[in-house]
């Protein structure tokens, strides 16, 4: 939200009439003070647990997203040139995602879809793939992302970006794993692909750190409501006194 692409005018004026400001991302923790928040505190990228969950498919369901490596998210060229290098090691690759349609043909291994996913069908991509790719995006600075979360809350194995945050949130190689270049991403992907029993015990492991590690919306919004009841009793207090 600091960032110029991210935010209006009217947003950052507003900042000042609010007591907090709540935030996924540390950085921001400080840049909107500049803005003039008043205080901000952080929660953390969470999933909706009505929606992303392990889910049995049908067969026109598997039909339509069964892959051994998906990818989801809207084009950025970074993460284009990361599917690019794994298709012209012959991994096949399904794409989706808004703003890919220059990459249609790019390659025979790249399934472009070039179509956003919502809700459920979101949730069944994921279930529905050996591998799933999460890719940050670079513009927004990110560290770790939504999907760094669903995925992994819908039972699916990640193969994500390496970063700091990421490792806070997830153990690497026992609740989802990571990679820090192209030559090591391709290095995991095939390896995983010939491990389905440890790829299934790192995607259930992963899971399990979404419920025990509370990165529900549900368990963020209680945080973001008893901050809220704490803030409002000292008011009150500070208003009698």
């Amino acid at each position: 939200m600091y960032a110029k692409h991210g935010h209006s005018l009217w947003y950052r004026f507003g900042l000042r009439i609010y007591d907090v400001v709540w935030t996924t991302k540390t950085y921001n923790l400080l840049e909107l003070k500049l803005f003039g928040a008043k205080d901000t505190k952080l929660f953390l990228d969470s999933y909706d647990e009505n929606t992303h969950k392990p889910m049995t498919l049908s067969e026109a369901e598997l039909k339509r997203f069964s892959c051994d490596v998906g990818a989801i998210g809207a084009f950025e060229q970074e993460r284009a040139n990361s599917l690019l290098y794994l298709a012209r090691n012959g991994i096949k690759v399904n794409v989706w995602g808004n703003g890919w349609g220059q990459m249609i043909n790019a390659h025979p291994n790249l399934d472009i879809k070039n179509e956003f996913l919502f809700g459920e069908d979101y949730a069944r991509a994921i279930c529905a793939a050996k591998i799933n790719l999460n890719f940050l995006r670079k513009i927004n600075r990110d560290e770790i992302t939504s999907r760094s979360i669903e995925i992994p809350a819908c039972g699916g194995f990640m193969l994500s970006e390496r970063t700091s945050r990421h490792l806070s949130f997830f153990e690497e190689g026992k609740e989802a794993e990571f990679f820090g270049s192209n030559s090591e991403l391709l290095e995991k992907v095939t390896s995983y692909l010939q491990k389905s029993e440890e790829r299934e015990i790192i995607a259930r492991a992963g899971r399990a750190r979404c419920i025990s590690s509370r990165y529900s919306m549900r368990a963020q919004l209680e945080t973001i409501l008893n901050e809220a009841d704490v803030r409002r009793v000292k008011a009150e207090l500070t208003e009698t006194t």
